[in-house]
């Protein structure tokens, strides 16, 4: 895909802010354009801006430039790798008065949230020590390349772990390192367990408590439909490349989530946490309720969740029981019923079917743990 420089005239205000926030304004709308935004850098003293670009063509960049800085003149030019080469150069000098520190943008204008989970379907068929051993393990790993990225831990149990960075490289970096140091353990089992990790974030200047508790809500999603990959939204994704753009990404361990996707679970996933409990609930009301065709939906949830819609709700009621039987919401007959199973025993085998083993089992590992 061909290279573009767009160099803004900047007469007005050339506050670091200032230019940052825009940087991260064309992060969060470049998919709309088609557009892959590489990297800035801004020229002081001539006053200019300069904006790195992948994209089909020239007229992608101008409908983004139109959209979002109509009134700053500019000039788009593509470019070689040469040029590029010299640009990265730029982009990477050290001087504050040559390079805008997106970090260095108010206080906190961006917060990403990470949710890891490891809490997979085999996970309590491995004996008791290997168990213990393997949540040991992604207990340190989690705290120790917290650290190291400086992040901050929220939320953490034995399965789980919800973290916030202060930028996208910090949450990605630490995911992917996560990710690999992780798998020789789990190479190592016979089952299969996986590591899920699902990432979003926070684009705004002052981020409340209601928008703040919806990426984490966004992340504990993502992560729950993950299998054994990284799934980030499509704006942490394409600021993390903006802001670490010599990381290569090698194979499929990230995947990126697009704003229509994420409305789609963020859908679904509300409808589910309001109706779970409907022992009636089945695939056609989720047809009704997001305004899809049989077919549509079918296709969506394999393509985001790998499961058919009544898959999906049998999955998401067992979860919940699996949630239940770790709080010791009641005893099994009444979590059965209270999550939408016709009967104990019905409820019992699709237990096992998913977890490979039956609900009083699974109260004996929860005993030993």
């Amino acid at each position: 895909m061909p290279y573009f420089i767009d160099n803004h005239e900047l007469n007005g205000d050339t506050q670091t802010k200032t230019i940052a926030e825009k940087h991260l304004k064309d992060i969060k709308v470049q998919h709309l354009y088609h557009c892959r935004k590489l990297g800035y850098w801004f020229d002081e003293k001539r006053k200019v801006a300069f904006c790195l670009f992948e994209a089909p063509n020239r007229s992608c960049i101008e409908q983004l430039h139109r959209q979002e800085h109509a009134n700053i003149p500019n000039h788009i030019i593509e470019v070689d790798s040469r040029i590029i080469d010299f640009f990265l150069k730029q982009v990477e000098t050290k001087s504050q008065s040559e390079k805008v520190d997106i970090e260095s943008v108010s206080t906190h204008p961006l917060a990403t949230i990470m949710v890891l989970s490891i809490d997979s379907n085999d996970l309590y068929n491995l004996k008791t020590a290997e168990r213990r051993a393997l949540l040991k393990a992604f207990r340190k790993l989690v705290v120790d390349h917290c650290n190291h990225f400086k992040g901050n831990i929220i939320l953490r149990d034995q399965y789980a772990s919800q973290l916030t960075f202060d930028t996208a490289s910090a949450a990605v970096l630490c995911a992917l390192k996560i990710h690999k140091e992780f798998s020789p353990f789990l190479k190592n089992l016979q089952q299969k367990i996986f590591l899920k990790i699902g990432i979003s974030g926070c684009f705004l200047k002052n981020i409340s408590t209601i928008e703040f508790e919806q990426s984490v809500k966004l992340a504990k999603r993502l992560c729950y439909i993950a299998a054994s990959q990284i799934l980030a939204t499509l704006e942490v994704r394409n600021l993390f490349q903006s802001e670490s753009m010599k990381v290569v990404i090698k194979g499929d361990r990230i995947k990126s989530v697009s704003p229509d996707d994420v409305r789609f679970i963020t859908q679904l996933m509300d409808y589910m946490e309001k109706h779970w409990e409907n022992h009636n609930l089945h695939a056609s009301m989720l047809e009704h309720h997001m305004g899809c065709s049989k077919s549509q939906i079918y296709r969506k949830m394999k393509t985001l969740t790998n499961q058919s819609p009544n898959s999906f709700i049998k999955t998401y009621r067992l979860n919940r029981a699996k949630q239940m039987l770790r709080n010791k919401s009641g005893n099994i007959s009444e979590i059965a019923f209270d999550t939408g199973f016709s009967s104990p025993s019905y409820f019992s085998k699709c237990f096992q079917k998913e977890y490979g083993i039956t609900p009083s089992d699974f109260q004996m590992v929860l005993a030993e743990a």
